[in-house]
């Protein structure tokens, strides 16, 4: 279960974000697991003490692979999300079927081994959210 955000723009873009991947993950299986679920500085190279101009939420979530997992990326996640107005990119190489998604700078991936093995990863970030008010 996921925590409630305190940071309400912030809050306003992650909880559609997890929604969405949520949404994936349970498609590849009920065993799912947060890896991630966590606000993240949009500024990795701020130096320490220094408030963050802007933040955004990443959650990442496993899921045991199955046969047939690689399919149904491609026949039910990417023309979905595609529709729905998410840019896809092909990241497949020779060890994994990959895809990255992208809408109103919101990212998000789908990873699945091409021999079976290990989780399918679904993860993604929100766009960054200013710390301030203008």
């Amino acid at each position: 279960m996921t925590e409630p955000i305190a940071f309400a723009p912030l809050a306003a873009v992650a909880g559609p974000l997890r929604a969405v991947l949520d949404g994936i993950a349970v498609r590849f299986g009920a065993d799912v697991r947060i890896s991630r679920d966590e606000q993240l500085d949009c500024d990795p190279f701020r130096p320490a003490g220094v408030p963050s101009e802007s933040v955004r939420w990443e959650y990442n979530l496993r899921v045991p692979a199955l046969p047939g997992a690689a399919e149904i990326l491609l026949t039910e996640v990417v023309p979905e999300l595609s529709a729905d107005g998410w840019r896809a990119t092909d990241r497949s190489g020779e060890a994994e079927v990959a895809y990255q998604f992208q809408r109103d700078g919101t990212n998000l991936g789908v990873h699945i081994s091409r021999d079976g093995t290990g989780d399918v990863v679904v993860g993604g970030s929100s766009r960054c959210v200013p710390t301030e008010g203008p």
